[in-house]
């Protein structure tokens, strides 16, 4: 994908120092590198998933894409002041999609009815997969539609749901939830990718 740099040279640099990280393609931890670069390039998919954002920084980290909302304002100096949202974690090895956590362990279901009958096998900021322990629960569970979550922190993420296909006893479902809940869930699984992989996030030198 070509990227076109929407910033001057110094803005650019400014925004890669956030990162601690040249603008070129960087050795870092072992044989992986690291690339950044801002671009309006996005595909479709990530776009919608950044509420349209029209700038994004782009941090490639080993098989991973961190695509990070940016918004540029000028302060009452006129001075630029870039904010980085949070990013969406993308797989690119093959088929691109968003990042799964495949070991769920910590987040339980806040409806207590659930409580060791749906078990949550992966989750990403787009949607999840579900263990179900009986038909007539998975049943209930697709009409309803809406569950809540509870993170490792406490935190109630209230999320809706659309089933999109369902395995035996697995059920693959896709996020209609709002924005506030995908941040949720995105900042949420930025900690955890960092926590899974943290030689990608090694400061080279």
């Amino acid at each position: 994908m070509q990227r076109n740099a929407v910033l001057t040279h110094s803005e650019l640099g400014y925004l890669s120092d956030l990162f601690g990280q040249k603008q070129e393609v960087v050795p870092s931890y072992g044989s992986v590198n690291h690339i950044i670069s801002v671009t309006t390039e996005v595909p479709e998919l990530i776009s919608a998933l950044l509420d349209q954002a029209k700038f994004t920084l782009l941090a490639e980290v080993g098989q991973y894409k961190l695509w990070f909302p940016l918004d540029i304002t000028l302060d009452e100096f006129g001075q630029l002041n870039p904010v980085l949202g949070i990013p969406e974690v993308v797989e690119h090895s093959g088929t691109e999609r968003s990042w799964r956590l495949a070991s769920a362990q910590g987040i339980t279901l806040g409806d207590g009815r659930y409580a060791e009958k749906v078990q949550l096998i992966s989750l990403s900021s787009t949607g999840m997969a579900l263990k179900l322990h009986c038909t007539k629960l998975a049943e209930q569970l697709m009409q309803q539609q809406e569950l809540e979550l509870t993170l490792p922190d406490g935190q109630s993420v209230p999320v809706c749901f659309m089933p999109v296909r369902q395995q035996g006893s697995v059920v693959a479902a896709r996020f209609t939830t709002g924005k506030l809940q995908r941040d949720m869930l995105r900042r949420f699984l930025f900690q955890c990718h960092r926590q899974h992989f943290p030689a990608l996030y090694q400061q080279p030198g």
